[in-house]
């Protein structure tokens, strides 16, 4: 048992960090926090619902762990993530990794906005729930070149799975897509008037991220099914 935790302890120590800190903030703020906390907003940033904080404050630091072991637990079945000869990480299973480590990062940025919130503080919640979740869009679209056919990361669908060419040809263009497409809303999001980020801006970043990745999708695969393809 020893020789299995050492080593997880070196390789994720920065996962663990990142799951230990909206812990230890919910319970260093617990004494402060308001007798009910927040526990979910609109886009319009108003909130639909509290809860008492004796276990409000822990939803989200448990969120976070739970998050991530099941990805954790993915990636384990993932064949393709380390090299046969020695066990390290391919390229592939370095850019799973740091997409879980993002996925972490953002859940715990949502906690900390919710602590802040409980102690009296009012962050403009709409604009940095959409800033926290466009980066992390734009950290992943960045990875996406690396990704290699899986089925719980990337664009997965029957044209990409079931295809190698399909699959690197739609992640070489959605990673370009996803990355500046959501550094262009981080930093509209700031810039925009507030009724406009729920409506306007989601919308048509949703378009970019969703419908013309599959549209690639499609056409890649009809081309290969044509023998457009070298």
């Amino acid at each position: 048992m020893k020789n299995k935790i050492i080593p997880f302890v070196r390789q994720e120590w920065l996962q663990l960090l990142i799951l230990c800190i909206p812990v230890l903030a919910s319970l260093a703020a617990m004494p402060f926090a308001t007798d009910r906390v927040p526990m979910q907003w609109n886009l319009r940033g108003e909130v639909n619902w509290y809860a008492p904080k004796a276990w409000g404050l822990l939803v989200m630091p448990v969120t976070v762990i739970l998050s991530f072991g099941l990805v954790f637990w993915m990636e384990s079945r993932d064949t393709g993530r380390h090299r046969d000869s020695d066990g390290s990480l391919t390229a592939h299973g370095k850019a799973t990794r740091m997409i879980r480590l993002g996925i972490s990062v953002l859940l715990a940025a949502v906690a900390l906005v919710q602590i802040s919130w409980s102690l009296g503080h009012r962050p403009d919640v709409t604009r940095w729930v959409i800033t926290s979740i466009a980066l992390l869009f734009a950290f992943m679209g960045n990875l996406f070149g690396k990704l290699k056919r899986n089925r719980y990361v990337g664009i997965r669908v029957p044209w990409t799975l079931n295809s190698e060419y399909v699959w690197r040809q739609t992640h070489r263009a959605a990673g370009w897509i996803w990355t500046v497409s959501s550094l262009i809303v981080a930093a509209m999001s700031w810039l925009l008037p507030a009724h406009l980020l729920h409506v306007h801006l989601t919308g048509l970043w949703l378009f970019f991220l969703v419908v013309i990745p599959l549209f690639i999708a499609w056409q890649e695969s009809r081309k290969e099914k044509r023998g457009l393809v070298a």
